[in-house]
């Protein structure tokens, strides 16, 4: 008998020390995680892969004026983005559906997300 295959997701992040901490914050036991360095990284594997979610670094908010976030949007459209550690006096950026302050926060958000 075969288990359910578990969800997808995708944690993006320059850093390979924030990437580890960001993979590391969601539990491996409900989640397969993925994890890229870098915008294009991070949409080839959005295309060639069934997600679930993407966990996104506040450093890609804004790529002059444009949020990775709208880039997973535009080849998934439903594709939930969460987006680590944004600060919270300023808008949201275009395409992110939830922000999660920190690591500890993550597993809550996409929880709420992928089982509304």
């Amino acid at each position: 008998m075969m288990g359910q295959a578990k969800p997808r997701i995708l944690c993006v992040s320059r850093s390979s020390s924030r990437l580890t901490a960001i993979c590391a914050a969601l539990s491996h036991r409900e989640y397969e995680v993925l994890g890229a360095a870098t915008p294009e990284q991070a949409v080839a594997v959005c295309v060639s892969n069934n997600l679930a979610a993407v966990v996104l670094d506040s450093e890609f908010s804004t790529e002059t004026g444009w949020s990775a976030a709208q880039t997973f949007k535009m080849v998934k459209p439903h594709l939930p983005v969460v987006l680590l550690g944004h600060n919270h006096h300023q808008a949201l950026p275009p395409g992110v559906d939830a922000v999660a302050l920190d690591h500890s926060a993550i597993q809550h958000k996409l929880s709420g997300l992928l089982n509304p």
